[in-house]
């Protein structure tokens, strides 16, 4: 076999370079997917637990940037409604990681079914995506400019 042999995208060496490489990423995708499912031990294990921790938090951002009690008032439902939209989320989100997992599992890898899975999870985080941003949009008009300026340099912290 020459060098262009061994290079022809039909041949055989580079059909099982090419099968290999497809099999690492299935491997990777799944060790993703399996790693992400394991236990948290400080991750809220109920969505009552994740509307607590979710409140608590958005108090103390609120204290940290002084705000009034009529701000913390009239950002608690803002704040409510975004930790219950986003605990449902979470579920659905769980849910399709499941879908998937079993899809992978399955004899034959169904193409069309892992398709959809993928869609939905999309639609699931543009529908929390526009929830987030909706709620931020509705917090931003009742803290002053100062305010946000100081949660948005918490927020540059954390990234």
């Amino acid at each position: 076999m020459n060098e262009r042999q061994a290079c022809d995208p039909g041949s055989g060496a580079r059909r099982l370079f090419r099968l290999a490489v497809l099999i690492a990423c299935a491997i990777l995708a799944f060790g993703t997917v399996a790693g992400c499912a394991r236990h948290h031990p400080h991750r809220a294990k109920t969505p009552e637990e994740f509307r607590e921790r979710f409140d608590k938090a958005t108090q103390r951002a609120l204290k940290k940037i002084d705000a009034t009690e009529d701000q913390k008032a009239r950002i608690k439902p803002i704040a409510d409604d975004l930790a219950m939209a986003l605990s449902g989320f979470r579920e659905e989100h769980r849910a399709l990681r499941g879908r998937f997992v079993k899809a992978f599992e399955a004899e034959k890898v169904d193409s069309g079914e892992v398709a959809m899975i993928r869609a939905d999870l999309l639609a699931l985080a543009d529908r929390a995506s526009r929830k987030f941003t909706e709620s931020i949009v509705k917090a931003s008009d009742v803290l002053t400019p100062e305010q946000r300026r100081k949660l948005a340099e918490r927020w540059k912290k954390c990234m």
